[in-house]
């Protein structure tokens, strides 16, 4: 990924940016550095992200065999959240009568909602927002589309999902 992804923080209901994460995948393995931006580093309210990322001005890469920070990646979805997304992207490339390209680890970072997004991180791809899976229709439904959450996730367990159902199940970006 050539691009930065800015990582933030909410304190006191306003948006802190962290830092930037670089994603990369080489020979099919991936890896991640991410470096703190100077201005969280003179921040009085800064903290360590997580015991692998010290509070210091160089960058960070993950461990061998790391594809992500663990910090970062409680924001990712999980296992049933990533086979929504999967099957999404087969859908689209099947629209676009294209090969499905390969999901790594940043596009699931990605593709989760905002609002829904697991941990205190929020992402954006450019600096100052907007953070990212914020507008549209990709929303969380309503406590009255219940019965259809449960019909849907029902029929995508069992691999027969319409494509109406995929997006309900995906408004979130991964598991309700």
């Amino acid at each position: 990924m050539d691009q930065p992804v800015f990582v933030y923080v909410d304190l006191e209901q306003m948006p802190h940016l962290v830092g930037r994460l670089w994603m990369h995948v080489r020979n099919r393995a991936e890896s991640a550095t991410f470096r703190y931006d100077d201005g969280w580093l003179r921040n009085p309210q800064r903290f360590a992200l997580e015991p692998a990322l010290q509070m210091d001005p160089g960058p960070h890469h993950t461990a061998a065999g790391k594809s992500l920070f663990g910090a970062m990646g409680d924001s990712a979805p999980d296992r049933w959240g990533r086979a929504l997304m999967v099957r999404a992207e087969t859908n689209r490339a099947r629209k676009a009568g294209e090969p499905p390209r390969t999901l790594w680890e940043a596009d699931y970072l990605l593709l989760v909602d905002d609002e829904t997004r697991q941990g205190a991180f929020r992402f954006a791809a450019s600096e100052g927002g907007p953070f990212l899976r914020q507008a549209g229709d990709h929303r969380t439904p309503p406590l009255i589309e219940l019965p259809a959450l449960l019909a849907a996730s029902e029929r995508a367990f069992d691999g027969a999902e319409s494509e109406e159902e995929l997006r309900l199940l995906l408004a979130p970006g991964s598991s309700l």
